[in-house]
């Protein structure tokens, strides 16, 4: 049964592989709902939502996930911290949660985030977006 991206967890993402899926005719968007690889519409050719490791400065892992595309957003205590914001500049609420986030688990940037199925891999210093220019920006934290 197709998922909202949104709602998948880490124990979704272990327990199979997943990706986006479209269907006009029964109203799925593919930017909103996924499938595990045991649906009959699953293909391996279409963007994967992927299991995603993050190793934090100090050796901690984290699990979360990788969108296919850029976005890579690390899973703690019920709640997707994303990493990536594409044209949109985080907020500073959005920015402090993620301060907070690393100050109640005792964690340091860089994460090094990689998904487990493509092997995409990116370093963050803090959370990246696309300024008007066209560039990617980073809000070191």
């Amino acid at each position: 049964m197709p998922k909202r991206i949104e709602e998948l967890t880490v124990a979704d993402l272990e327990s199979n592989r997943w990706c986006v899926y479209h269907n006009d005719e029964k109203g799925y968007d593919g930017f909103e709902f996924a499938i595990p690889e045991t649906h009959p519409d699953f293909s391996d050719n279409v963007v994967e939502i992927e299991l995603a490791h993050f190793v934090f400065s100090g050796g901690e892992i984290f699990k979360g996930l990788f969108d296919g595309s850029e976005s890579f957003s690390v899973f703690h205590n019920g709640k997707w911290y994303s990493l990536w914001y594409g044209v949109s500049e985080p907020s500073d609420d959005t920015v402090n949660e993620f301060k907070e986030f690393l100050a109640i688990n005792h964690l340091a940037l860089p994460v090094s985030a990689t998904a487990v199925w493509s092997c995409t891999s990116r370093t963050y210093n803090g959370l990246q977006y696309v300024d008007d220019a066209g560039a990617i920006r980073e809000l070191v934290i």
